[in-house]
């Protein structure tokens, strides 16, 4: 099976949650391989529109996983887990 795809939208100039939760994904890469996108995101884009105020989200396999917060073992539950997974929206 390839490795999930992990998305994370976060703002072009950043924010402190982003950085938490990019810090967790950076912590569930020594536990679970994935491949990492980073989509940096400003007013005007398509992605602005549909995630600014649930910044940051992070999506696996384009599925929305998290939204604001996330932690390493939750991150590293869903990836291990994804092929039963039952997303929100």
């Amino acid at each position: 099976m390839a490795k999930p795809l992990v998305q994370f939208i976060t703002k072009e100039d950043g924010c402190s949650l982003c950085d938490d939760a990019f810090a967790e994904l950076e912590s569930a890469r020594d536990y679970v391989e994935f491949d990492l996108e980073i989509e940096k995101i400003r007013p005007g884009d398509a992605l602005w529109e549909r995630f600014w105020d649930k910044i940051p989200v992070i999506l696996i396999d384009g599925n929305v996983a998290f939204q604001h917060r996330t932690t390493r073992d939750a991150l590293i539950r869903k990836l291990k887990a994804r092929r039963s997974w039952k997303f929100w929206k």
